[in-house]
């Protein structure tokens, strides 16, 4: 029943990075469109968001449930050593849903327009920054020795590494917004517009990856060789390549349907993300003693994991076709 439940909470995370990132993704591009285009991208961005992005944060409502009951102490390292940037995340989910509600909905359309747009696009671009920056401080290791608070909780996170892993999960982010937006305009010359986007945010992304592992390279953690020396993350990134030459061809010559390269897109994601499970998996936290934090040393009483992995299975039966059929009404059918 572990194995389930460590499978629900891979899954969980997997579908808020390719559903839930590519919303933060399309707010963070908002700061980078050109004005005289900003409100096309507007209309799209409420367009693709408004049927489905509360439903999209499911999925981290899910993951956090896990860790809290099938892995407590995990929960526990977690929120002690990353309450910073935890706090941070959580008031730019915050502050994005309630711009992007105010500014979707509120019939009144005034200045306070562009004071929603700004909070929705800065929040965008905070939230997945915070993220990247978490997950560089699980893998670069906490020091619960450290003489002094910013040593002990800060320093773990904020630095140079850390923030490289952050730019690369927004950049990311952006590339899966702009090929999700591919589809949602019937205007060629606006699809078009977002071809340009997915190719150069694809390029952005694959700069960004490089400075991952040039900046921990630089300061002494022992990532690329872990990366490159793990066998499945090795057959991960190459399939990543291929998908990635594969996605530049059907651009450049058109020969794709909009679910094709969304699916790309999506697997690209998939693919990265399992690498880092690959190469981590079964430690969740590191230690500068050299020590890990692993799953299977973290989880619950046997009653607890099997009560939560019977939870988790007859709540997919229940849900899943809910949320196919939301996604097959507003995102199929046009």
């Amino acid at each position: 029943m572990l194995g389930v439940v460590i499978g629900f909470l891979v899954i969980s995370l997997l579908f808020y990075c390719v559903l839930g990132g590519a919303d933060f993704g399309a707010g963070a591009l908002e700061l980078f469109i050109p004005k005289k285009n900003r409100k096309r991208h507007e209309e799209l961005v409420n367009k693709a968001m408004g049927p489905v992005w509360e439903a999209n944060h499911i999925w981290l409502i899910i993951l956090i449930v896990i860790l809290f009951n099938a892995f407590p102490k995990v929960y526990t390292q977690y929120s002690i050593y990353f309450h910073v940037p935890l706090t941070l995340m959580l008031i730019g989910i915050v502050l994005r849903g309630c711009a992007f509600t105010f500014r979707n909905y509120d019939v009144v359309k005034d200045d306070s327009h562009r004071y929603y747009s700004l909070a929705f696009s800065f929040s965008s671009l905070l939230t997945p920054i915070m993220f990247g920056m978490i997950m560089g401080g699980m893998f670069f290791g906490v020091d619960p020795d450290a003489p002094t608070y910013y040593q002990r909780y800060v320093a773990t996170w904020f630095n140079l590494p850390s923030f490289s892993i952050g730019i690369f999960v927004l950049s990311l982010f952006a590339y899966l917004a702009s090929v999700y937006l591919i589809g949602e305009s019937d205007d060629q010359s606006t699809r078009d517009y977002y071809f340009r986007y997915a190719q150069k945010t694809s390029v952005i992304l694959l700069i960004a990856g490089g400075m991952v592992f040039l900046l921990a390279q630089f300061s002494h953690h022992p990532l690329l060789r872990a990366f490159f020396t793990n066998p499945t993350s090795i057959i991960c990134f190459a399939a990543v390549a291929i998908l990635t030459l594969m996605f530049w061809r059907r651009i450049q010559r058109r020969e794709f349907s909009e679910w094709q390269i969304r699916l790309i897109a999506g697997s690209q994601v998939g693919l990265i993300l399992l690498a880092w499970l690959c190469v981590i998996f079964p430690n969740v936290l590191f230690y500068k003693d050299g020590t890990q934090l692993s799953l299977l040393d973290a989880a619950a009483p046997a009653a607890t994991i099997s009560i939560l992995a019977w939870s988790l299975i007859l709540g997919a039966a229940l849900f899943l076709p809910f949320l196919y059929y939301l996604i097959r009404v507003f995102k199929v059918t046009k």
